[in-house]
């Protein structure tokens, strides 16, 4: 990753470079260091897929191991790195109608996104524009992660993110003075337990 990194600043000096990496460098030991993610980006670039790291494991679809994912990774990646007010941007996230009602999904992406934004995340993007035809040979999760469904038609969670960005745009954004220390265990469990203590007192 460094070498890759330094490789990016010498063919374009002065540009954000960042290293979009699912869940496993936060949740599991062999992988990216976490800590070196930190410090080697200007932005930390997260994916919070609440379907892939295991939430529904630990609470409901609107409970708070899925509705507060965003931000707990963002304290998380922040506290392997001390760096409290290291800038957050939430890469890829997103939910299907395979994990939730369909008419649940808005609920979800206001209380993800607002809590997200209440522990000083800066940006995100939805994991993707548009459902995914079923012609194609993907996991089942994938098909109905879009914005817009096949027929370019608004879904109710594309027009709550596009009301959502509005209501947020350019303004001030409040960052963590401090971050809790990170987990004494670098495993699956262990990092669940550090969330879920962040999440009760978000």
């Amino acid at each position: 990753m460094t070498r890759v990194f330094s490789q990016m600043q010498a063919s374009h000096p002065g540009k954000i470079h960042v290293n979009g990496v699912d869940h496993r460098p936060w949740f599991q030991p062999h992988t990216f260091s976490p800590s070196a993610l930190v410090a080697a980006q200007p932005i930390v670039a997260l994916h919070c897929w609440p379907f892939w790291t295991g939430a529904a494991d630990r609470g409901g679809h609107l409970d708070k191991p899925y509705t507060h994912l965003g931000g707990a990774m963002a304290a998380l990646a922040r506290s392997f790195g001390g760096a409290a007010q290291k800038p957050v941007w939430i890469q890829e996230f997103g939910v299907c109608g395979t994990e939730m009602p369909e008419a649940d999904i808005p609920r979800w992406t206001e209380t993800f996104v607002t809590t997200a934004i209440q522990g000083g995340v800066s940006w995100f993007t939805w994991w993707a524009s548009h459902d995914v035809s079923g012609r194609f040979d993907f996991h089942p999760f994938k098909y109905g992660l879009g914005l817009i469904d096949q027929d370019n038609k608004v879904k109710p969670q594309g027009h709550l993110f596009r009301e959502l960005a509005g209501a947020y745009r350019g303004k001030p954004l409040v960052l963590p003075a401090s971050v809790p220390a990170p987990p004494e265990k670098h495993d699956l469990s262990a990092t669940w337990d550090w969330m879920q203590d962040w999440m009760a007192q978000a």
